[in-house]
Protein backbone atom coordinates (compact mmCIF):
# COMPACT_ATOMS: atom_id res chain seq x y z
CA UNK A 1 0.00 0.00 0.00
CA UNK A 2 2.54 2.54 0.87
CA UNK A 3 4.30 1.39 -2.58
CA UNK A 4 1.42 2.34 -4.44
CA UNK A 5 0.78 5.92 -2.45
CA UNK A 6 4.18 6.90 -2.71
CA UNK A 7 3.58 5.93 -6.79
CA UNK A 8 0.54 8.28 -6.77
CA UNK A 9 2.49 10.61 -5.02
CA UNK A 10 5.25 10.59 -7.13
CA UNK A 11 3.11 11.19 -10.38
CA UNK A 12 1.41 14.66 -8.64
CA UNK A 13 4.69 15.42 -8.07
CA UNK A 14 5.83 15.16 -11.69
CA UNK A 15 2.85 16.45 -13.09
CA UNK A 16 3.25 19.41 -11.47
CA UNK A 17 6.86 19.77 -12.25
CA UNK A 18 5.64 19.86 -15.77
CA UNK A 19 2.91 22.26 -15.90
CA UNK A 20 5.89 24.58 -13.59
CA UNK A 21 7.66 24.06 -16.40
CA UNK A 22 5.23 24.80 -18.94
CA UNK A 23 3.44 27.72 -17.37
CA UNK A 24 7.52 29.21 -16.64
CA UNK A 25 7.71 28.47 -20.61
CA UNK A 26 4.76 30.56 -21.29
CA UNK A 27 5.99 32.82 -18.78
CA UNK A 28 9.28 33.59 -20.32
CA UNK A 29 7.86 33.85 -24.00
CA UNK A 30 5.28 36.41 -22.42
CA UNK A 31 8.28 38.49 -20.68
CA UNK A 32 9.96 38.39 -24.13
CA UNK A 33 6.91 39.68 -26.12
CA UNK A 34 6.25 42.36 -23.68
CA UNK A 35 9.95 43.02 -23.51
CA UNK A 36 9.92 43.14 -27.45
CA UNK A 37 6.55 45.43 -27.67
CA UNK A 38 7.90 47.46 -25.11
CA UNK A 39 11.12 48.18 -27.10
CA UNK A 40 9.38 48.94 -29.79
CA UNK A 41 6.87 51.07 -28.20
CA UNK A 42 10.44 53.12 -27.05
CA UNK A 43 11.81 53.66 -30.66
CA UNK A 44 8.62 54.57 -31.63
CA UNK A 45 8.11 56.99 -29.11
CA UNK A 46 11.76 58.34 -29.49
CA UNK A 47 11.18 58.91 -33.19
CA UNK A 48 8.25 60.92 -32.67
CA UNK A 49 10.00 62.71 -30.30
CA UNK A 50 12.81 63.40 -32.85
CA UNK A 51 10.53 64.08 -35.52
CA UNK A 52 8.99 66.65 -32.76
CA UNK A 53 12.21 68.08 -32.54
CA UNK A 54 12.72 67.89 -36.49
CA UNK A 55 9.81 70.10 -36.80
CA UNK A 56 10.52 72.57 -33.94
CA UNK A 57 13.56 73.67 -35.44
CA UNK A 58 12.83 73.86 -39.31
CA UNK A 59 9.52 75.07 -39.45
CA UNK A 60 10.69 78.35 -39.86
CA UNK A 61 11.35 77.15 -43.30
CA UNK A 62 8.06 77.21 -44.02
CA UNK A 63 7.08 80.83 -42.95
CA UNK A 64 5.38 82.84 -45.53
CA UNK A 65 3.45 80.29 -47.36
CA UNK A 66 0.76 81.42 -49.98
CA UNK A 67 -2.44 79.68 -50.86
CA UNK A 68 -0.91 76.36 -53.91
CA UNK A 69 2.36 77.16 -52.33
CA UNK A 70 4.49 73.80 -51.66
CA UNK A 71 8.18 73.19 -49.98
CA UNK A 72 10.36 70.37 -49.70
CA UNK A 73 13.35 69.90 -47.90
CA UNK A 74 15.65 66.64 -47.59
CA UNK A 75 17.61 66.58 -44.62
CA UNK A 76 21.16 65.07 -44.64
CA UNK A 77 22.19 62.46 -41.75
CA UNK A 78 23.71 65.26 -39.70
CA UNK A 79 20.03 67.16 -39.50
CA UNK A 80 18.30 63.88 -39.23
CA UNK A 81 20.68 62.77 -36.45
CA UNK A 82 20.64 59.16 -37.72
CA UNK A 83 23.95 57.33 -40.08
CA UNK A 84 24.00 58.09 -43.30
CA UNK A 85 21.53 55.44 -44.41
CA UNK A 86 18.55 57.54 -43.06
CA UNK A 87 16.43 60.14 -44.62
CA UNK A 88 14.32 62.76 -43.51
CA UNK A 89 12.00 65.01 -45.82
CA UNK A 90 10.52 67.72 -44.74
CA UNK A 91 6.82 68.51 -47.04
CA UNK A 92 4.74 71.85 -46.88
CA UNK A 93 1.76 72.17 -48.62
CA UNK A 94 -0.61 75.93 -47.81
CA UNK A 95 -3.73 76.20 -48.77
CA UNK A 96 -6.56 79.13 -47.69
CA UNK A 97 -8.42 78.36 -44.43
CA UNK A 98 -11.06 81.24 -44.36
CA UNK A 99 -10.40 83.84 -46.32
CA UNK A 100 -7.67 85.76 -45.09
CA UNK A 101 -5.78 82.96 -43.57
CA UNK A 102 -3.61 80.41 -44.91
CA UNK A 103 -3.19 76.50 -43.69
CA UNK A 104 0.43 75.09 -43.75
CA UNK A 105 0.35 71.16 -43.58
CA UNK A 106 3.64 69.87 -43.12
CA UNK A 107 4.42 66.65 -43.46
CA UNK A 108 7.93 64.87 -41.89
CA UNK A 109 8.95 61.78 -43.08
CA UNK A 110 11.57 59.11 -41.93
CA UNK A 111 13.38 56.39 -43.68
CA UNK A 112 15.41 54.79 -41.54
CA UNK A 113 17.93 52.24 -42.61
CA UNK A 114 18.77 49.23 -40.47
CA UNK A 115 22.09 47.03 -40.59
CA UNK A 116 20.91 43.21 -39.84
CA UNK A 117 22.69 39.95 -40.52
CA UNK A 118 21.00 37.19 -42.85
CA UNK A 119 22.56 33.76 -43.07
CA UNK A 120 22.89 31.68 -46.15
CA UNK A 121 24.41 28.19 -47.68
CA UNK A 122 27.27 30.59 -47.78
CA UNK A 123 27.50 31.87 -44.74
CA UNK A 124 26.32 35.41 -43.08
CA UNK A 125 26.38 38.50 -44.72
CA UNK A 126 25.16 42.01 -43.73
CA UNK A 127 21.79 43.61 -45.57
CA UNK A 128 19.91 46.41 -44.94
CA UNK A 129 15.47 46.57 -43.90
CA UNK A 130 13.98 50.08 -43.86
CA UNK A 131 11.64 51.60 -41.77
CA UNK A 132 9.25 54.67 -41.98
CA UNK A 133 7.27 57.19 -39.76
CA UNK A 134 5.73 60.04 -40.94
CA UNK A 135 3.87 63.31 -38.28
CA UNK A 136 1.60 66.01 -39.74
CA UNK A 137 1.21 69.03 -38.23
CA UNK A 138 -0.99 71.38 -39.14
CA UNK A 139 -0.92 75.56 -38.34
CA UNK A 140 -3.24 78.56 -39.01
CA UNK A 141 -1.94 81.72 -39.99
CA UNK A 142 -2.77 85.18 -41.18
CA UNK A 143 -2.08 85.81 -44.87
CA UNK A 144 1.40 86.96 -45.47
CA UNK A 145 0.55 90.24 -47.47
CA UNK A 146 -2.20 91.32 -45.36
CA UNK A 147 -1.35 95.21 -42.75
CA UNK A 148 -2.26 95.44 -39.40
CA UNK A 149 -5.42 96.91 -40.55
CA UNK A 150 -6.43 93.97 -42.87
CA UNK A 151 -5.92 91.78 -39.45
CA UNK A 152 -7.73 94.10 -37.24
CA UNK A 153 -10.53 94.43 -39.60
CA UNK A 154 -11.42 91.38 -40.87
CA UNK A 155 -14.07 89.14 -39.34
CA UNK A 156 -13.36 86.15 -37.90
CA UNK A 157 -15.94 83.54 -39.77
CA UNK A 158 -15.95 80.35 -38.90
CA UNK A 159 -14.74 77.78 -41.91
CA UNK A 160 -17.47 75.11 -40.94
CA UNK A 161 -20.54 77.07 -38.84
CA UNK A 162 -22.15 73.42 -38.43
CA UNK A 163 -19.48 71.53 -37.02
CA UNK A 164 -17.81 72.26 -33.05
CA UNK A 165 -14.41 71.02 -34.45
CA UNK A 166 -12.72 72.87 -37.10
CA UNK A 167 -10.38 74.40 -35.09
CA UNK A 168 -7.10 72.77 -36.82
CA UNK A 169 -7.18 71.85 -40.10
CA UNK A 170 -8.76 69.88 -43.03
CA UNK A 171 -6.72 66.68 -41.85
CA UNK A 172 -8.59 67.16 -38.17
CA UNK A 173 -11.93 67.32 -39.16
CA UNK A 174 -13.36 63.73 -40.17
CA UNK A 175 -16.36 65.99 -42.37
CA UNK A 176 -14.11 67.23 -44.93
CA UNK A 177 -13.87 65.30 -47.72
CA UNK A 178 -10.59 65.53 -50.41
CA UNK A 179 -12.55 67.23 -53.01
CA UNK A 180 -15.46 69.40 -52.48
CA UNK A 181 -17.82 68.31 -55.33
CA UNK A 182 -17.42 65.01 -53.95
CA UNK A 183 -19.78 65.85 -51.34
CA UNK A 184 -20.96 62.38 -49.62
CA UNK A 185 -24.08 63.25 -47.41
CA UNK A 186 -22.72 61.47 -44.22
CA UNK A 187 -21.82 62.75 -40.74
CA UNK A 188 -24.81 65.40 -40.80
CA UNK A 189 -23.71 66.94 -44.57
CA UNK A 190 -26.85 66.99 -45.77
CA UNK A 191 -28.46 70.56 -45.23
CA UNK A 192 -31.97 69.04 -44.12
CA UNK A 193 -30.48 67.67 -41.30
CA UNK A 194 -29.61 71.25 -39.78
CA UNK A 195 -31.20 72.82 -37.52
CA UNK A 196 -30.41 76.25 -36.54
CA UNK A 197 -31.19 78.26 -33.67
CA UNK A 198 -32.45 81.77 -34.67
CA UNK A 199 -32.42 84.93 -32.17
CA UNK A 200 -34.41 87.73 -32.33
CA UNK A 201 -32.16 90.83 -31.62
CA UNK A 202 -34.38 94.28 -31.34
CA UNK A 203 -32.66 96.93 -32.32
CA UNK A 204 -32.92 100.26 -30.45
CA UNK A 205 -33.16 102.28 -34.14
CA UNK A 206 -36.63 104.25 -35.15
CA UNK A 207 -38.70 101.55 -37.12
CA UNK A 208 -39.17 104.51 -40.04
CA UNK A 209 -35.22 104.22 -40.86
CA UNK A 210 -34.56 102.30 -43.77
CA UNK A 211 -31.73 99.93 -43.01
CA UNK A 212 -28.82 99.32 -45.76
CA UNK A 213 -26.13 96.65 -44.52
CA UNK A 214 -24.35 95.18 -41.23
CA UNK A 215 -21.16 94.20 -39.93
CA UNK A 216 -20.71 92.60 -36.52
CA UNK A 217 -17.17 92.41 -34.81
CA UNK A 218 -16.63 90.86 -31.16
CA UNK A 219 -20.82 91.26 -30.27
CA UNK A 220 -21.04 95.11 -31.41
CA UNK A 221 -23.49 95.62 -34.73
CA UNK A 222 -22.47 98.43 -37.10
CA UNK A 223 -25.13 99.27 -39.13
CA UNK A 224 -26.14 101.81 -42.09
CA UNK A 225 -29.11 103.13 -43.02
CA UNK A 226 -30.57 106.12 -46.35
CA UNK A 227 -33.23 107.70 -44.43
CA UNK A 228 -35.16 109.97 -46.42
CA UNK A 229 -34.57 112.53 -43.10
CA UNK A 230 -31.93 114.27 -43.40
CA UNK A 231 -31.50 114.95 -39.17
CA UNK A 232 -31.50 110.73 -39.21
CA UNK A 233 -28.35 109.29 -38.28
CA UNK A 234 -27.27 107.19 -40.98
CA UNK A 235 -24.51 104.92 -38.56
CA UNK A 236 -25.52 103.51 -35.78
CA UNK A 237 -23.09 101.24 -33.35
CA UNK A 238 -25.21 98.95 -31.01
CA UNK A 239 -23.72 96.65 -28.46
CA UNK A 240 -25.46 93.03 -28.99
CA UNK A 241 -24.07 91.00 -26.28
CA UNK A 242 -26.86 90.37 -24.81
CA UNK A 243 -29.62 89.14 -27.37
CA UNK A 244 -32.75 90.17 -25.12
CA UNK A 245 -31.97 93.74 -24.02
CA UNK A 246 -29.62 95.12 -27.19
CA UNK A 247 -27.82 98.81 -26.75
CA UNK A 248 -27.21 101.78 -28.16
CA UNK A 249 -23.80 102.44 -27.56
CA UNK A 250 -23.23 105.82 -31.10
CA UNK A 251 -24.41 106.89 -34.09
CA UNK A 252 -23.68 109.64 -36.37
CA UNK A 253 -25.27 111.82 -39.62
CA UNK A 254 -22.61 111.80 -41.96
CA UNK A 255 -24.99 113.60 -45.00
CA UNK A 256 -27.70 111.87 -46.98
CA UNK A 257 -27.45 108.28 -46.36
CA UNK A 258 -25.10 104.78 -46.63
CA UNK A 259 -25.56 102.22 -49.15
CA UNK A 260 -22.69 100.06 -47.90
CA UNK A 261 -19.72 99.87 -45.37
CA UNK A 262 -16.32 97.94 -44.54
CA UNK A 263 -15.36 98.20 -40.98
CA UNK A 264 -11.54 98.21 -41.18
CA UNK A 265 -9.75 98.58 -37.15
CA UNK A 266 -11.38 101.62 -35.79
CA UNK A 267 -12.29 102.97 -38.69
CA UNK A 268 -15.85 102.71 -41.25
CA UNK A 269 -15.96 103.00 -44.91
CA UNK A 270 -19.14 103.90 -46.44
CA UNK A 271 -19.99 104.17 -49.88
CA UNK A 272 -22.35 107.48 -49.91
CA UNK A 273 -25.43 107.69 -51.68
CA UNK A 274 -24.17 111.53 -51.94
CA UNK A 275 -23.83 113.70 -55.01
CA UNK A 276 -21.51 115.92 -52.51
CA UNK A 277 -19.11 112.86 -51.57
CA UNK A 278 -19.02 109.37 -52.43
CA UNK A 279 -16.97 108.07 -49.92
CA UNK A 280 -17.16 108.67 -45.90
CA UNK A 281 -14.17 107.85 -43.67
CA UNK A 282 -15.62 107.45 -40.04
CA UNK A 283 -13.06 107.49 -37.26
CA UNK A 284 -14.19 105.63 -33.67
CA UNK A 285 -11.55 106.89 -30.58
CA UNK A 286 -13.83 104.64 -28.98
CA UNK A 287 -17.33 102.64 -29.59
CA UNK A 288 -19.25 105.80 -28.04
CA UNK A 289 -17.89 108.32 -29.96
CA UNK A 290 -17.88 108.70 -34.09
CA UNK A 291 -16.66 110.92 -35.92
CA UNK A 292 -16.20 112.09 -39.70
CA UNK A 293 -12.38 111.76 -40.23
CA UNK A 294 -12.68 112.55 -43.90
CA UNK A 295 -14.61 112.35 -47.72
CA UNK A 296 -14.03 111.50 -50.68
CA UNK A 297 -15.44 112.67 -54.00
CA UNK A 298 -15.03 111.11 -57.47
CA UNK A 299 -13.41 113.19 -60.11
CA UNK A 300 -16.03 114.02 -62.93
CA UNK A 301 -15.63 113.35 -66.59
CA UNK A 302 -16.52 117.36 -67.27
CA UNK A 303 -17.54 120.11 -65.35
CA UNK A 304 -21.04 119.34 -65.69
CA UNK A 305 -21.13 115.94 -65.59
CA UNK A 306 -23.33 115.07 -62.37
CA UNK A 307 -21.78 113.19 -59.72
CA UNK A 308 -22.96 109.26 -58.98
CA UNK A 309 -24.29 107.68 -55.85
CA UNK A 310 -22.17 105.16 -53.92
CA UNK A 311 -23.28 102.11 -54.24
CA UNK A 312 -21.20 99.46 -53.18
CA UNK A 313 -17.46 99.46 -50.89
CA UNK A 314 -15.05 96.78 -50.71
CA UNK A 315 -11.53 97.12 -48.51
CA UNK A 316 -8.61 95.26 -49.28
CA UNK A 317 -4.47 95.60 -47.75
CA UNK A 318 -4.87 99.54 -47.55
CA UNK A 319 -7.19 100.48 -50.38
CA UNK A 320 -10.81 100.99 -50.79
CA UNK A 321 -12.90 99.91 -53.75
CA UNK A 322 -15.53 101.78 -54.99
CA UNK A 323 -18.77 100.91 -56.98
CA UNK A 324 -21.33 103.44 -57.93
CA UNK A 325 -24.85 103.37 -59.69
CA UNK A 326 -24.49 104.32 -63.46
CA UNK A 327 -22.92 107.88 -64.19
CA UNK A 328 -20.65 109.45 -66.81
CA UNK A 329 -17.94 108.41 -65.53
CA UNK A 330 -16.03 105.50 -63.78
CA UNK A 331 -18.44 103.45 -62.29
CA UNK A 332 -15.96 101.74 -60.28
CA UNK A 333 -12.53 103.60 -59.15
CA UNK A 334 -9.78 102.34 -56.32
CA UNK A 335 -8.67 104.57 -53.86
CA UNK A 336 -5.82 104.82 -52.12
CA UNK A 337 -6.05 104.78 -48.32
CA UNK A 338 -2.83 104.45 -46.26
CA UNK A 339 -3.55 107.69 -44.93
CA UNK A 340 -7.24 107.36 -44.20
CA UNK A 341 -7.53 111.77 -43.29
CA UNK A 342 -6.28 112.17 -47.28
CA UNK A 343 -7.68 109.30 -49.51
CA UNK A 344 -6.51 109.52 -52.99
CA UNK A 345 -8.09 107.74 -56.05
CA UNK A 346 -5.41 105.47 -58.04
CA UNK A 347 -8.01 104.86 -61.58
CA UNK A 348 -11.05 103.42 -62.22
CA UNK A 349 -13.17 102.17 -65.12
CA UNK A 350 -16.25 102.22 -66.63
CA UNK A 351 -18.26 99.58 -66.97
CA UNK A 352 -21.48 101.52 -68.27
CA UNK A 353 -23.85 99.99 -65.01
CA UNK A 354 -24.95 99.93 -61.24
CA UNK A 355 -22.15 98.30 -59.28
CA UNK A 356 -24.28 95.91 -56.65
CA UNK A 357 -21.41 94.40 -54.97
CA UNK A 358 -17.77 94.15 -55.20
CA UNK A 359 -14.96 91.34 -54.13
CA UNK A 360 -11.51 91.89 -54.14
CA UNK A 361 -8.84 88.14 -54.26
CA UNK A 362 -5.48 88.04 -55.24
CA UNK A 363 -5.72 91.21 -57.75
CA UNK A 364 -8.96 90.85 -59.37
CA UNK A 365 -11.67 92.35 -58.23
CA UNK A 366 -15.16 90.88 -59.22
CA UNK A 367 -18.03 92.95 -59.77
CA UNK A 368 -21.95 92.15 -59.31
CA UNK A 369 -23.77 94.71 -61.80
CA UNK A 370 -27.03 95.23 -63.44
CA UNK A 371 -26.39 95.33 -66.96
CA UNK A 372 -25.94 92.15 -69.67
CA UNK A 373 -22.52 91.51 -67.85
CA UNK A 374 -23.82 90.84 -64.45
CA UNK A 375 -20.50 89.22 -63.38
CA UNK A 376 -17.32 91.31 -64.06
CA UNK A 377 -13.80 90.26 -63.42
CA UNK A 378 -11.22 93.12 -63.27
CA UNK A 379 -7.70 92.90 -63.43
CA UNK A 380 -6.41 95.35 -60.48
CA UNK A 381 -2.92 94.64 -60.41
CA UNK A 382 -2.13 97.66 -62.26
CA UNK A 383 -4.56 100.05 -59.51
CA UNK A 384 -4.01 103.00 -62.12
CA UNK A 385 -5.53 101.19 -65.07
CA UNK A 386 -8.00 98.63 -64.37
CA UNK A 387 -9.37 96.23 -67.50
CA UNK A 388 -12.00 93.87 -67.61
CA UNK A 389 -10.42 90.56 -68.31
CA UNK A 390 -13.76 88.00 -67.94
CA UNK A 391 -17.55 87.96 -67.59
CA UNK A 392 -20.82 86.43 -66.90
CA UNK A 393 -23.50 86.93 -69.22
CA UNK A 394 -26.90 84.99 -67.89
CA UNK A 395 -30.00 84.80 -69.53
CA UNK A 396 -32.79 87.53 -67.46
CA UNK A 397 -30.44 90.00 -67.68
CA UNK A 398 -32.94 92.53 -68.91
CA UNK A 399 -35.10 92.06 -65.74
CA UNK A 400 -32.55 90.93 -62.82
CA UNK A 401 -29.37 92.37 -61.52
CA UNK A 402 -26.23 91.63 -59.65
CA UNK A 403 -26.50 91.90 -55.88
CA UNK A 404 -24.75 90.07 -53.90
CA UNK A 405 -21.24 88.08 -53.85
CA UNK A 406 -18.73 85.97 -51.66
CA UNK A 407 -15.38 84.18 -52.16
CA UNK A 408 -14.76 81.57 -49.76
CA UNK A 409 -10.84 79.74 -50.45
CA UNK A 410 -11.54 78.23 -53.95
CA UNK A 411 -14.87 78.94 -54.51
CA UNK A 412 -16.84 81.83 -56.08
CA UNK A 413 -20.42 82.33 -55.82
CA UNK A 414 -23.03 85.56 -57.05
CA UNK A 415 -26.48 85.93 -56.71
CA UNK A 416 -28.54 88.18 -58.05
CA UNK A 417 -32.22 89.49 -57.53
CA UNK A 418 -35.42 87.91 -58.98
CA UNK A 419 -36.80 90.49 -61.11
CA UNK A 420 -40.11 90.78 -59.79
CA UNK A 421 -41.53 87.46 -61.44
CA UNK A 422 -39.77 84.23 -61.45
CA UNK A 423 -38.43 82.39 -65.03
CA UNK A 424 -37.02 78.99 -63.86
CA UNK A 425 -34.24 79.12 -66.80
CA UNK A 426 -32.99 82.53 -65.42
CA UNK A 427 -31.09 81.37 -62.17
CA UNK A 428 -30.64 83.64 -59.25
CA UNK A 429 -27.93 81.54 -56.89
CA UNK A 430 -24.38 80.51 -59.36
CA UNK A 431 -21.34 79.26 -57.68
CA UNK A 432 -17.63 78.00 -59.14
CA UNK A 433 -15.81 75.50 -57.78
CA UNK A 434 -11.57 76.20 -58.84
CA UNK A 435 -12.00 80.08 -58.33
CA UNK A 436 -9.76 79.84 -61.80
CA UNK A 437 -10.27 82.34 -64.52
CA UNK A 438 -12.00 82.61 -67.00
CA UNK A 439 -15.16 81.28 -65.44
CA UNK A 440 -17.77 81.68 -68.18
CA UNK A 441 -17.80 78.57 -69.44
CA UNK A 442 -16.29 76.71 -66.53
CA UNK A 443 -17.38 73.04 -65.82
CA UNK A 444 -17.59 73.75 -62.16
CA UNK A 445 -20.22 75.69 -62.75
CA UNK A 446 -23.33 75.16 -60.78
CA UNK A 447 -26.35 77.05 -60.64
CA UNK A 448 -29.95 77.14 -58.41
CA UNK A 449 -33.24 78.94 -59.47
CA UNK A 450 -33.93 80.87 -56.20
CA UNK A 451 -37.87 82.54 -56.23
CA UNK A 452 -37.36 85.54 -54.21
CA UNK A 453 -33.61 86.41 -55.31
CA UNK A 454 -30.61 86.60 -53.57
CA UNK A 455 -29.50 89.52 -51.33
CA UNK A 456 -26.41 87.90 -49.10
CA UNK A 457 -24.58 84.82 -49.41
CA UNK A 458 -21.94 83.43 -47.00
CA UNK A 459 -20.03 79.98 -47.52
CA UNK A 460 -17.90 77.67 -45.43
CA UNK A 461 -16.48 74.37 -46.57
CA UNK A 462 -19.68 72.51 -46.17
CA UNK A 463 -22.87 74.55 -47.19
CA UNK A 464 -24.10 78.18 -48.87
CA UNK A 465 -26.04 80.24 -46.56
CA UNK A 466 -28.16 82.73 -48.77
CA UNK A 467 -30.84 85.13 -47.60
CA UNK A 468 -33.71 85.82 -50.38
CA UNK A 469 -37.10 87.73 -50.41
CA UNK A 470 -39.26 84.15 -51.11
CA UNK A 471 -42.12 84.07 -48.47
CA UNK A 472 -41.56 81.61 -45.73
CA UNK A 473 -37.73 80.76 -46.96
CA UNK A 474 -36.00 84.00 -46.50
CA UNK A 475 -32.93 82.49 -44.94
CA UNK A 476 -31.96 79.08 -47.29
CA UNK A 477 -28.84 76.46 -46.97
CA UNK A 478 -27.63 74.56 -49.73
CA UNK A 479 -25.10 71.65 -50.29
CA UNK A 480 -22.09 72.82 -52.51
CA UNK A 481 -23.89 71.14 -55.48
CA UNK A 482 -26.47 73.80 -55.19
CA UNK A 483 -29.14 71.16 -55.93
CA UNK A 484 -32.83 71.76 -54.70
CA UNK A 485 -33.08 68.47 -53.42
CA UNK A 486 -30.94 68.97 -50.31
CA UNK A 487 -32.25 72.61 -50.19
CA UNK A 488 -33.38 73.81 -46.77
CA UNK A 489 -35.70 76.41 -46.23
CA UNK A 490 -36.27 78.80 -43.22
CA UNK A 491 -38.58 81.18 -42.85
CA UNK A 492 -37.97 84.74 -40.88
CA UNK A 493 -40.64 87.44 -39.83
CA UNK A 494 -39.39 90.58 -41.75
CA UNK A 495 -37.92 90.11 -44.88
CA UNK A 496 -34.21 90.57 -45.14
CA UNK A 497 -31.45 93.48 -46.21
CA UNK A 498 -27.99 92.02 -45.57
CA UNK A 499 -25.99 88.70 -44.38
CA UNK A 500 -22.79 88.86 -42.05
CA UNK A 501 -20.82 86.52 -40.12
CA UNK A 502 -18.36 86.58 -37.17
CA UNK A 503 -17.16 83.76 -35.06
CA UNK A 504 -19.74 81.26 -34.80
CA UNK A 505 -22.41 82.94 -36.08
CA UNK A 506 -24.50 84.44 -38.85
CA UNK A 507 -26.30 87.84 -38.88
CA UNK A 508 -29.04 88.80 -40.80
CA UNK A 509 -30.09 91.96 -41.03
CA UNK A 510 -34.02 92.71 -42.00
CA UNK A 511 -35.03 95.45 -44.30
CA UNK A 512 -38.45 96.51 -42.45
CA UNK A 513 -37.98 96.55 -39.40
CA UNK A 514 -35.48 96.93 -36.73
CA UNK A 515 -34.24 93.57 -36.00
CA UNK A 516 -31.24 91.62 -36.33
CA UNK A 517 -31.25 87.76 -36.75
CA UNK A 518 -28.59 85.34 -34.83
CA UNK A 519 -28.19 82.29 -36.25
CA UNK A 520 -25.89 79.52 -34.27
CA UNK A 521 -25.17 75.75 -35.34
Amino acid sequence: MRKIRFKQHRGLILMDILVAMSLATIFVIVLAQSSANSRELFEFAKERGRLINIFENHSNKFDGMVPYESRTIVLDSNDSNYSVYSTTTLTGHARWYGNVRIQTDITIRSEIADHISSSTESGVYPRSASRTQSMTFTRVVAYPFLNINDASGTALCNVDFSSKDTIGSYGFDGRQRPQLEDAVFSNGLNPQSLNPTITPIILPIDPLIPLTDIEVRNGRAYISTDSSRQSDPDIFVVDIRDSSSAYLLSGINTGPGISSIALVGDRIFAAATSRVAQLQVIKMPDLANLIIESSYKLPLPYATATPPLGSAIFYDRGLIYLGTEKWEGQEFSVVDMSNPTRPIGLGGLEIGSKVGAIYVRDDVAYLAASDEKQLRAIDISNHAVPFLIDSFNPSGWERQEGKSLDYFEDRLSFGRTSGGFNIKQDHELFSWSDGILPFIESENKRFLDVTGGIYGIIQDRSFLYVISRQPDAEFQISDLHISTSTLKKIALPAMPQSLTCDNDSLYILAATAPVLYQVLF
